[in-house]
């Protein structure tokens, strides 16, 4: 990968480096807000203050770091430069504005159609196109077309289309059917984020664990079966068809969800290097969580089928949501940055370097007790804050928020020394041949 990640094709870091601060930032600021939504939380309730906080982890954290490391990770497995760097910053800058604005709107409780929350979902939307024409003029450029690239393409369609009908649920939300916002929440889970998660773990998994001959089958299916399974999903919304539709559109998502950690799977079990890092850890742990957002989704899916109560229901969307989220996204992201952001600012400062003095690793460039530390504390976190999700207990989802908040805090210090690291050269010494000693003849 990080063979990889040095090719020519390469942004220069500062299209990249302030997409990774600002998610660090962000995460701990949802971590502050998790703690005064506890209540409504316990309650189960989605009131404006917990999309206040679903927007900054899903548009400040989660996305935000992830068009950073997609405008890094684009020209390496495209094997293209990006279209524009200038677009790329104009994006970051229309996210950075637009998130807060919208998340203050939220907790304010806007009314829809308000000056701010327009201007904010606005920048968001455009940040959002500008990404996307960025993303798909790079990709037409390319000459490599593998099943991972299509993913990413695919996955940025069905972004466009998510926030779309978000900007409409802000906008007009009287001119609209009521299971709108569930079928914006459904693409942006399932079309945005997880089909972008396939085909970029699909890269990286492998690469980090030196994995080879890996079936390559499992990822062509998956492709067709999760795409198949949403546009049945989208129609079901719209056409209003019976519950069994739905279920089985879930079915189909499911299994291409089931043989991509099936190949993710392989690589692991396949894997050279045997020790695995912290940030390998928290990718391992990451799709451990996958599991509980798998099943929670599924058992929602056959609710109506199955005879649920509304309480019932509601406990799983929250904890389908949060193990998402908070569980497998988080931990994925928290994990990968060890992975690729000391690379990056590593070839800003020593690729020219090399050879003539001794550098230090990537590796080197983090404080590993803070990593490891952070790690046990995101998972004493995510356990509280599920628990208290379903015990209904405001208390334990206030703890879990102090645990979170600690974890962003103590990542976020790894992310600011990697950021702010500074040249650190050792001439390398080269030890003189001994001259040779001509023999004398006797």
């Amino acid at each position: 990968m990080q063979a990889g990640l040095s090719t020519k094709n390469a942004p220069s870091p500062k299209v990249v480096l302030p997409y990774y601060a600002y998610g660090a930032v962000a995460f701990i600021i949802a971590a502050i807000v998790l703690f005064f939504t506890a209540d409504e939380l316990s309650f189960g309730t989605m009131g404006l203050k917990i999309y206040s906080l679903v927007h900054i982890i899903v548009l400040g954290w989660i996305t935000m770091v992830i068009f950073g490391a997609l405008y890094q990770l684009i020209p390496v497995v495209m094997e293209v430069k990006l279209y524009s760097e200038k677009m790329a910053m104009t994006s970051f800058i229309l996210l950075g504005l637009g998130t807060p604005l919208m998340a203050y709107s939220f907790w304010t409780s806007f009314t829809a159609g308000t000056g701010m929350m327009m201007a904010g979902g606005t920048f968001v939307v455009v940040a959002i196109i500008v990404f996307a024409i960025n993303t798909i003029l790079s990709a037409v450029k390319s000459e490599v077309k593998t099943t991972e690239n299509k993913f990413i393409v695919t996955s940025v369609f069905w972004l466009m289309l998510t926030v779309l009908l978000g900007f409409l649920v802000i906008s007009f939300p009287q001119y609209l059917p009521p299971n709108v916002k569930s079928l914006h929440i459904h693409l942006g889970i399932i079309g945005w984020f997880m089909m972008l998660v396939v085909g970029v773990a699909s890269v990286l998994m492998p690469m980090f664990f030196i994995s080879h001959q890996l079936n390559r089958a499992y990822l062509k299916i998956s492709y067709w079966v999760l795409n198949g399974g949403l546009v049945i999903l989208l129609l079901s919304f719209f056409l209003e068809m019976d519950p069994l539709v739905t279920a089985m559109a879930s079915i189909s998502i499911l299994a291409g969800f089931g043989l991509f950690v099936k190949y993710n799977y392989d690589a692991y079990a396949k894997r050279l290097r045997r020790k695995l890092d912290i940030g390998m850890k928290h990718s391992v742990l990451a799709f451990s969580l996958l599991f509980i957002t798998m099943a929670t989704g599924l058992a929602s899916a056959f609710g109506d089928l199955l005879g649920l109560s509304g309480e019932v229901m509601v406990k799983l969307n929250l904890v389908y949501i949060t193990s998402l989220f908070y569980g497998f996204l988080t931990s994925l992201i928290l994990g990968q940055m060890y992975k690729t952001l000391p690379f990056i600012v590593w070839l800003k400062l020593y690729q020219d370097k090399v050879g003539k003095f001794k550098t230090p690793l990537p590796a080197d460039m983090h404080n590993q007790k803070v990593a490891d530390a952070h790690y046990y504390f995101f998972v004493a976190g995510f356990i509280t804050l599920i628990l208290g999700e379903i015990f209904a207990m405001a208390i334990l989802i206030k703890v879990a928020a102090v645990f979170m908040l600690i974890t962003a805090l103590l990542y976020g210090y790894n992310v600011l020394i990697v950021l702010v690291h500074k040249q650190k050269l050792e001439k390398l010494v080269f030890a003189k041949p001994k001259p040779r000693v001509k023999k004398t003849e006797k």
